[in-house]
């Protein structure tokens, strides 16, 4: 990957998802869900979300793990998986908010 500061590393995200080798294929997949889990969290909490916070920690590995065990494949996440990126994501745009306010 590039210079930038993730939410997680490739290291985290292969750990998450249980993968002990990976070849050229399964790193390009894991740095392109990455970045995008990164893009939907700042369009979803806001440009400075917190990377450091478990909850957007979480947050980016089930992205992650919803983008890799589903990639090519035109399903979408649980209803409940989908309640709980909401919930996780307005919990830290809350608190983004309120400490830029106060």
């Amino acid at each position: 990957m590039d210079d930038t500061i993730t939410v997680v590393s490739v290291d985290e995200v292969k750990d998450n998802l249980g993968i002990d080798y990976a070849d050229e294929t399964v790193e390009r997949n894991i740095n392109r869900a990455i970045k995008t889990a990164d893009a939907y969290l700042k369009g979803s909490i806001g440009e400075d979300y917190p990377t450091g916070d478990p909850r957007a920690k979480e947050l980016a590995l089930i992205i992650i793990s919803d983008l890799y065990d589903n990639r090519g494949l035109q399903s979408t996440i649980s209803g409940n998986t989908r309640r709980l990126v909401d919930d996780l994501s307005l919990q830290l745009r809350l608190e983004l908010r309120r400490g830029s306010n106060g």
